[in-house]
């Protein structure tokens, strides 16, 4: 690690460490921002509302608009303040997450010697998807530790803002220079087949258009329109008989997310690549419909 980066993660660290009152006023401020001064992707913004929600006026666009770009602040700002976290104390105090369910990700770990698949998407702040291990479960028993947990993400071509991603996405973890579950997408399915006999929680977001170029893409139905997913996640589900769940991730409030483990499937075997594809995203669709402004919209959705 280069000095540079050393100093711009100490900075980060300290603000990161700043009470979360703090960062939600600043969280306000930099939603604005990018709203009326950057106009943040704000074309891309427009055409994915007005395609996802035809049934909306100008003025209901523009105002879900408004609310989407507040909310893109505060999870800006959750995200830099979790990157202050250090062990579980802090996320518990702060009650940021809870899990109502943990028992469901129990039932889906008996039912299998392998692994489990959670599949969720940019919605809720999945960027604090790192300290799961350390979130509310109420008293309930938590199969997931530090040693089974794998969370799959996407490498920065920064190698300096990668590196501060990875600090900031395992900044909860009791010992996050130890942690084996930080699996970039590329290695993702080396890793399964290399891991094919533990048993291992991969958490994977899965709302993305594909990366890569191939001959044909699994086609799916999402928001009343056509297009291409990723498809690994269901397709590695079937290969080594995961049972696979949806992760929803509602906001109750304002520093407070709700997340359950809605299942998929609990045998692979007995659905198709594409039909678990398709009930992924309409169970995502369902919770885009209650909560349409807690989604990330600037990216393109559609082929």
């Amino acid at each position: 690690m280069n000095f540079g980066t050393w100093i711009l993660k100490g900075v980060l660290r300290g603000l990161g460490a700043l009470p979360l009152k703090f960062h939600y006023f600043f969280g306000d401020l930099f939603g604005g921002m990018m709203e009326k001064m950057i106009h943040y992707r704000n074309n891309e913004l427009t055409i994915n509302l007005s395609r996802g929600f035809p049934e909306l006026s100008y003025g209901d666009i523009k105002s879900l608009k408004k609310r989407f770009y507040r909310h893109f602040g505060e999870i800006t700002m959750e995200s830099l303040w979790f990157y202050g976290s250090h062990g579980g104390a802090r996320i518990h105090r702060q009650h940021i997450e809870e899990i109502v369910n943990p028992e469901e990700l129990t039932r889906l770990a008996g039912l299998t010697s392998g692994s489990v698949m959670v599949m969720y998407a940019h919605s809720g702040n999945w960027e604090l998807i790192g300290g799961i291990v350390e979130y509310d479960y109420s008293g309930r028993p938590n199969p997931q530790n530090e040693q089974n947990v794998c969370v799959v993400y996407r490498k920065v071509s920064s190698k300096t803002w990668d590196s501060i991603m990875r600090a900031s996405r395992t900044a909860a973890l009791k010992d996050p220079k130890h942690f084996q579950g930080y699996i970039e997408s590329e290695q993702f399915v080396r890793y399964v087949y290399d891991h094919s006999d533990e048993q291992k929680f991969y958490y994977v977001i899965t709302d993305q258009r594909p990366y890569f170029k191939a001959p044909e893409y699994v086609r799916v139905r999402f928001m009343s329109q056509m297009c291409n997913t990723m498809s690994a996640c269901a397709a590695l589900a079937r290969k080594f008989g995961m049972p696979v769940t949806f992760l929803s991730t509602r906001q109750v409030r304002r520093g407070l997310y709700r997340l359950e483990y809605i299942p998929i499937c609990d045998d692979p075997s007995t659905m198709t690549v594409e039909q678990i594809m398709q009930r992924y995203y309409d169970l995502l669709e369902k919770e885009i419909r209650l909560q349409p402004w807690n989604y990330l919209w600037t990216h393109r959705r559609w082929a």
